[in-house]
């Protein structure tokens, strides 16, 4: 089996990404399974560009996407990518988008995991997780939105999702208020989404 995981590099003006960050130290863990890691650039195109690449190049049974969603509590698996990106917050290229993601693409596309039950085995270790319905209309949901359309274009026999992570705790010193979960229980959860699939 062949899983292609993926995090995102940091932006926002943090200085480091728990996608990425946890996305290395899952791959570590996973030995049902020959992973590839790919850092993401936080760019609407060039990021599906590279994901795609890693698709191809690489021929998964299953890809799951990560980012950031700093705000969010725990894991969270997303079910649903749309096709818009509806920011103001510029990508690090600068660049800010309100327009369909991919000209001529559905309106929506879903995840081909089996998020319950990867929600049920983060829960049975004892760590929240949930099914999330809004990706957000930023480079996440860009990136997990292209990606899909590729694998539905080409009839690809690929299983592909996308799952949120939250902050950790180092990037909350200044911002208290917001929830964070450490990098280990992060890892964990991914993990045990992952095993899922074996």
């Amino acid at each position: 089996m062949k899983i292609l995981l993926t995090g995102f590099e940091s932006f926002g003006g943090e200085t480091v990404n728990p996608s990425w960050q946890a996305a290395l130290k899952t791959a570590e863990k996973i030995d049902f399974a020959e992973v590839l890691t790919v850092c993401l650039p936080v760019e609407y195109y060039k990021s599906v560009e590279i994901a795609i690449k890693a698709v191809d190049d690489f021929c998964p049974d299953a890809v799951l996407l990560t980012g950031q969603a700093g705000g969010r509590t725990c894991v969270s698996f997303e079910n649903i990518a749309v096709n818009i990106a509806d920011s103001d917050t510029p990508d690090n290229a600068g660049k800010a988008l309100h327009t369909v993601n991919f000209t001529g693409g559905p309106d929506r596309l879903f995840s081909s995991l089996p998020l319950k039950e990867m929600v049920d085995a983060v829960n049975k270790i004892g760590l929240p997780a949930y099914i999330s319905q809004n990706a957000g209309r930023f480079v996440c949901n860009h990136v997990f939105y292209g990606v899909l359309k590729h694998i539905s274009d080409n009839n690809l026999n690929i299983k592909a999702g996308f799952a949120h992570v939250p902050f950790i705790p180092a990037q909350t010193v200044n911002k208290p208020e917001k929830p964070s979960m450490s990098l280990e229980n992060i890892t964990e959860s991914m993990f045990a989404a992952l095993a899922v699939l074996r």
